[in-house]
């Protein structure tokens, strides 16, 4: 399991992921009376948009995106390959019994793009606190 990513090191990720989240609904929120223009869905259907992800704040240089994003960079590679593999638990790609394919897994993304992967996610806190709750539950 974490042998390298402290619990300290993924609840600070958790809670700047919650700042990053909180300036994007800001954002979104100022944005919500634009004009859109026609934008029909089949019913019930809901097409994402680029307001759905974290990557419109790096738009707008948002502090809380950028102190996310350098909090991932300043990690090892270690940590941040652990940081994935606990993200992608989360999300469910892989079970928590498996976290060996999911080290394995979070190897294949690029290293240069490790603080891009994850500070896009809008759901980053709730995929870490997921993983988290699962190898925990696994032990």
């Amino acid at each position: 399991m974490l042998s390298k990513l402290s619990l300290d090191e993924v609840k600070r990720v958790h809670d700047l992921s919650l700042e990053a989240l909180a300036a994007r609904d800001r954002l979104v929120n100022k944005v919500y009376q634009a004009d859109l223009g026609d934008q029909p869905l089949e019913r019930g259907s809901r097409m994402p948009t680029d307001l759905d992800n974290l990557d419109v704040l790096n738009a707008v240089d948002s502090a809380e995106y950028r102190a996310l994003k350098d909090y991932i960079e300043g990690l090892d590679s270690e940590r941040r390959e652990e940081l994935k593999a606990l993200m992608l638990i989360g999300r469910g790609d892989h079970a928590p019994a498996e976290w060996d394919e999911a080290l394995a897994a979070a190897r294949t993304i690029p290293q240069a793009g490790d603080a891009d992967y994850l500070a896009e996610k809008a759901s980053l806190s709730q995929y870490l606190m997921k993983g988290l709750y699962g190898i925990d539950r696994k032990d």
